[in-house]
Parts: C-alpha cells; structure tokens; sequence
C-alpha cells in the first residue's frame, strides 16, 4: 500500500503494494456551495527530467512520508491547479522545485493570496514573491542550523540536519526560521523561511528534503569498503561487503558522544526528524488556516512508540536457543528469530517457538563463501525454501542478513520482494562507531526505486537496527538514550541479541534490563511481523471527506484500536461525535501542536464529526 486511501474528491492516491493508480470517487456530497469535498492535504506533482535536476527521482517519496505519518492527501498534477478554487480548503504542497508555467504559477499565486497555505520543497518552483525570498544558490550538502528555537516548525530538534539538494534561499518579506550551513559551518543563506501572502500562509523548506531523505535511508551503492572514522570507531574497510559501506552521513557533524565512555553515536536518527520538518509544516499551516486534519497515529492503543528484540541464530547451538528463550519468557514477550543456514534448530525448536506466538524469519548467509552461502539472488531463494521446509513455514515475513552484508543498492530489496520477503531489517551497524541511526532513523518506511525508468516504491517495509548485542559490542548503557530517540519519533527501536552470547556475563540482565525499560517509557515489544502486519493494515485505511466538518473511514483490513487524532486550530477542544454519538477526545500533544486522540475500531466504517 502507498498512501493512505482518500475518496470524495478529484484526483488520485497511490495503492502501495501494486503502485496502480487508485481512482476517486466524486460521491460525496458538496452541499450547495459549490466546493467539492477534498483531502486536507493536496499534493502537487509535474514531471521533471533529470537533465534538468538528477535529485528529481526522489521527489516522490513525499507520498510515503506523508502515508507514514498517518496523513490524507490527494496527489494533483500541476496542470490542474485552478481546481483548487473550487476545492475545499486544504495544505497544498509542491512536491519538489518544480518548473511550473507562468499560468500554474499566476493561479498559486492567486488562491495563496485568497488564503490559501502552500509549502514549498527544494526550492520556490517561480513563486519567489509567494514565498517571500529573492533568489538563492544551489547547494550540494549542507547542514540546518536552527535560528528560532521556539517556533513549532523547529523547536525541540536535537539531530544535526544534514542534508543533500535544494537551495539556499536570500529573504525578502519572509521570517527566515534556519540558515543553510556549509561543513565549515558557514552560513550559505537561509533554510527554513514562513511567509504572509495576502490572506495566506506559506512554508519554504529550502533544502531537498526528499531527496536528503532517500540518499540517507538507502545510501551509496556498496560496490567497495566504505571510509572509515577517522578516530578508529568505525573500521568499516575491513574487506566485507555490509549496508555501512554505502552510508552518507558525517563521522564529525552527525554523532554525538554518550555516556559511559563517550563514544561517538548517530545518536539522533536525522532522516526521522526531516521528515518531521515537512509534517511540522503541514500542521502549523493547517491550524493557522482552521483545516480539519485528521491523523491516523502510528500506533494503537496511543503508544507511543513500539520496540523489537530480534535473535540471528548464528552458530545455531540449541542450548543456547533455549537459555534464550527462557529469558524471553520470562521478560514476557514475543520476537523475531532469524535463522541461518546451514543446520539450523532441530524441528521440535521452530514448532516451540511459532507455537508461543515467535517469529520464524531468514537470516541469509552470504558472508561464509560456500557453495550456497556467497551473494546471489539464487542463493537466497535456496536458503528461503531450506528455511520454510525446515520449520514447516508457509512463508516467511522477515529476513536480516547475516553480517548485515550487502551489495549495490536496492538489488537485495527487489529480490525479496519479488520472493514475497515482506520486511527486511538489514540496515544497521555493525561497529560500535555505527551504532545507532547511521542510514536512516526509526519510522519503517518502503524505499524508492529510483533507479526503475518509473520510480516506484518496492513492496518490501525496512526496519533499521538500532545494534547488537548490549554488553558484547558496546555498553549495556547505550540501550537507554538509543530507546530514547526512537521513542521520541514515534517509531521502532529495534535490538539484536545473538542466543550466542545469552549465557556469557551481564547479557540476560541487559536484555531483561532493557526490556523493562521500556516498558516504562511506554512501549510495548513486538514482533517484526507484527509491525509488518499493523502497518498493512493501518494504510489500508481509506477517507471520505465530508463537506465542513465530518470524515469518514473505513479499512480493508479491521484495525482495532487505533488512534485517531484531529489537529486543534484553537486552544480548546472542541466537541466531537463518534458514529453520532458524543465522544470523549484526550488531549494530544505532538511536536507542541494541539490535538484531540480517539481510540476507534476502524473497520467497515466509522464516521468522525465535529460538533
């Protein structure tokens, strides 16, 4: 599934699993005024050549970011922005700098003007006068420096900002928010700047946020040793082939030391928090225009945040599985086991664990060099069907590579999607200098083929690893501030224990340690699949727009649960009914916007109204 699904207004979403177009219905009913009903958010697309800007393929994650973060949108080519005037109100967003024509610009320019709210991405695509600047230079990498620290859009950021792309931008009218520095830390312009156009309201975002985005998550095509930190954390050249060797960030600017000893992390997943700039500005502009934006959360039950334990069943000793096991029962939890061939548990061991509600999932070997264990998509389809007959599978959700290994760029992920591998979690380091968010952040995402002749999102959910192995390869103190930041993002912190190293010192306390802690954050610990599973189900989810003030929704797949929350655009609540009857909304506090939480079952249909 792409986005998450919108009815009731004209234009299209993207359905994830098979990228065909979805059509949209005009059912709803407009009321007498002549507007018709549309999604709160409206996404403005044209193609670009790459000949023009190579960063271009990337634009279109802006629909995963949006469809992650739980958001209703419509996608609407550029060529028919006059409809907008005959359209309900909604956050309108250019998805990249594009190359509008002087008509497409006149008419954005007019309804910005008649009180519309636009966002601009990478660029001002001709609105310069829009978006309050005068200009700006192309910038190749830089990093954003924060200069009001108390406004919604950017108050709280802790990460370095890197990024890659975009502009930086020379003021006029606007308020600029964040400069754009250089390595050197030299400021190159602004970043982040608000405008007043008319009786609108606009947000430029200077820098190719989506861009910054794909090149973090899925890196440079690893066809060499990458370069090591230069302090010796991080030996990334030692001859294997692994996900770090493509990685882009910083050693200098994007780790921070944490304590016990200091070491240097990707302490703050820097992918998460552009995201989150993007988001940040749909809400400020939403509020500030009175939008009903609903939010379909991450996560049931109004968790905050979910955590994962995984196990690689490296040297595949049973007595070890089982002291494991033992420890995961008695912490009173279920995770996911990747299982690495050759050998493997003996059979009664997998019927133990799926019994118990565990995850059976690959852990494909192309580091040991053998005649089935060297990299070839042959290779792991050999090892996917040795697995499934082994433990008497059906299918396989998950897959970790052992040694997190890795060659080229998205070859691996096209072969687990086209072997229906739903998940993969091999993302992650596998020094201590790494650990941490070094290719990504917390929020499980679908990566961009960008290198199809059709960009395309593969069906395949990443869910990075945070490390391995508290106690072994780092101290068992790293564990609290990495849960940390991932709870601060709403989004996975996932943890490898090896069954290898449960019996040694200090190891089953770490673990059972962890586990507890966060608990009291407010997690609760699932399996890989069950991620995989909640989020099929969550963007599943369609909406139909009513007109002023009423939405309705409904899922393919039932989703018990499950938090719904409506952005305030004034401080108090205000009434709501749940399938016409008066609800009880909770106060929601996400990045210092108010909104009201619903705990709701969505399944054949629901209806939101406020009153």
């Amino acid at each position: 599934m792409q986005g998450l699904g919108v009815v009731g207004g004209a234009g299209q979403t993207r359905e994830r699993r098979t990228n065909m177009p979805v059509p949209v219905s005009g059912a709803a009913a407009s009321g007498g005024s002549g507007i018709v009903p549309s999604a709160p958010v409206t996404v403005i697309t044209q193609p670009v050549s790459t000949d023009a800007n190579p960063r271009a393929r990337a634009w279109g994650y802006l629909t995963e970011v949006l469809s992650r973060a739980g958001l209703f949108y419509e996608t609407l080519p550029a060529s028919q922005v006059e409809s907008l005037f005959r359209r309900a109100k909604s956050v309108v967003i250019l998805a990249g700098d594009l190359p509008l024509t002087q008509p497409q610009r006149a008419a954005l320019a007019q309804w910005v003007k008649e009180g519309g709210a636009l966002i601009g991405l990478g660029g001002a695509s001709g609105l310069e006068e829009v978006f309050g600047v005068a200009g700006g230079i192309p910038v190749a990498e830089g990093w954003i420096k924060v200069t009001a620290g108390e406004h919604p859009l950017t108050a709280g950021l802790r990460s370095s900002l890197h990024v890659f792309g975009g502009r930086a931008l020379k003021k006029s009218s606007a308020t600029i928010l964040a400069e754009l520095q250089t390595g050197n830390g030299i400021s190159k312009g602004s970043a982040i700047l608000e405008n007043r156009f008319g009786t609108g309201r606009t947000v430029l975002l200077g820098p190719d946020l989506l861009f910054s985005i794909v090149h973090i998550q899925q890196g440079l095509r690893v066809l060499q040793d990458g370069r090591p930190a230069p302090d010796d954390s991080a030996p990334v050249n030692e001859g294997l082939l692994k996900t770090e060797d493509g990685l882009v960030l910083d050693w200098q600017r994007d780790r921070s030391p944490v304590p016990p000893d200091g070491g240097p992390l990707f302490l703050e997943p820097i992918s998460d928090e552009l995201r989150e700039l993007i988001l940040r500005s749909v809400f400020h502009l939403a509020r500030q225009q009175a939008i009903l934006l609903p939010v379909l959360w991450y996560w049931p039950r109004s968790l905050k945040a979910v955590a994962q334990l995984s196990h690689d069943s490296d040297g595949n000793d049973p007595q070890k599985a089982a002291a494991l096991l033992e420890v995961m029962n008695r912490s009173r939890l279920k995770s996911t086991w990747c299982i690495l061939y050759p050998g493997g548990y003996p059979v009664e061991f997998y019927r133990t664990l799926v019994e118990q509600d565990f995850e059976v999932a690959l852990h494909y070997d192309a580091m040991t060099g053998g005649e089935h264990t060297a990299w070839s998509r042959d290779n792991f389809l050999f090892q996917r069907r040795w697995l499934m007959k082994e433990a008497g599978l059906e299918q396989i959700t998950t897959n970790k590579n052992h040694y997190l290994r890795w060659e080229g760029r998205l070859d691996f992920l096209r072969w687990c999607e086209s072997a229906g591998i739903a998940s993969d979690q091999s993302r992650g380091p596998s020094k201590k200098g790494t650990i941490g968010f070094p290719l990504g952040g917390s929020q499980p995402y679908f990566p961009l083929d960008d290198e199809a002749d059709s960009p395309r999102f593969l069906n395949v959910l990443e869910v990075n690893l945070l490390t391995q192995d508290l106690v072994i390869t780092c101290p068992p103190e790293y564990g609290q501030p990495l849960l940390d930041s991932a709870a601060r993002h709403h989004g996975v912190a996932h943890f490898l224990f090896h069954p290898a190293h449960i019996l040694k010192p200090g190891v089953a306390d770490a673990l059972a340690g962890l586990v507890d802690y966060g608990r009291r954050q407010g997690l609760e610990w699932w399996t890989n699949r069950q991620i995989w599973q909640w989020e099929m189900a969550r963007r599943s989810v369609e909406a139909r727009f009513h007109s002023g003030n009423a939405i309705t929704l409904r899922a393919a797949a039932s989703l018990p649960q499950a938090t719904l929350l409506l952005l305030r655009s004034h401080p108090a609540s205000c009434a709501l009914a749940l399938n016409g009857r008066p609800a009880d909304p909770k106060p929601w506090d996400l990045y210092g916007f108010e909104f009201d939480a619903l705990t709701v079952d969505i399944g054949d249909e629901i209806r939101v109204q406020t009153i």
